[in-house]
């Protein structure tokens, strides 16, 4: 077992069990991922792409938020963590995926779930801890946390990379967010 893994699995986190939804936001393909953390122990109850075809933004903008707002239904989910923009050189895909970013806040605040955002690196940085890890290494740990095999889909995997981000991540009952105790 490596140090990483004996670090979370030793970790005594004071965090009651949790179902996560974890997004990478984007207009043509929102990657999600279901992710329920009972007992300390991690469940990936789903992880898959929501696929918009081309058209009119607005539309398409209803679309995902009609479909989040009934996954969130669907699993009651305690918390909605978020992929936020690091790094864009189009500025209208970058708006385009702010406005994404929107409707999911909006649908995660309408069930008055707990809201985490994190950069890529923040992501990559709470499972590698090198915020400069390529792709296939983040999801390489992923797998090994989850024990199980993720997606092939990039946006799939990145959903999962920022639900463990967040519980990783998220606040202990006594207000304090170190990642380990």
């Amino acid at each position: 077992m490596t140090f990483l893994m004996q670090r979370w699995r030793s970790s005594t986190r004071k965090i009651e069990d949790q179902l996560i939804l974890g997004i990478d936001p984007g207009i043509a393909n929102v990657g999600y991922a279901c992710l329920l953390v009972k007992e300390g122990t991690f469940s990936l109850l789903e992880a898959d792409v929501m696929k918009t075809k081309k058209g009119i933004t607005s539309e398409r903008l209803h679309l995902i938020f009609d479909f989040f707002s009934n996954k969130i239904k669907q699993y009651e989910f305690t918390s909605l963590a978020m992929e936020k923009i690091y790094f864009n050189k189009n500025v209208k895909t970058a708006l385009t995926i702010e406005e994404v970013r929107g409707v999911l806040l909006l649908a995660g605040s309408m069930h008055q779930l707990q809201i985490g955002q994190y950069t890529p690196l923040e992501v990559k940085k709470s499972l590698t801890m090198f915020g400069r890890a390529q792709k296939t290494e983040v999801k390489w740990m992923a797998e090994k946390i989850l024990q199980c095999e993720l997606p092939a889909s990039d946006d799939a995997c990145d959903a999962v990379g920022v639900a463990l981000c967040h519980y990783f991540n998220g606040k202990h009952e006594d207000g304090t967010d170190d990642l380990f105790d």
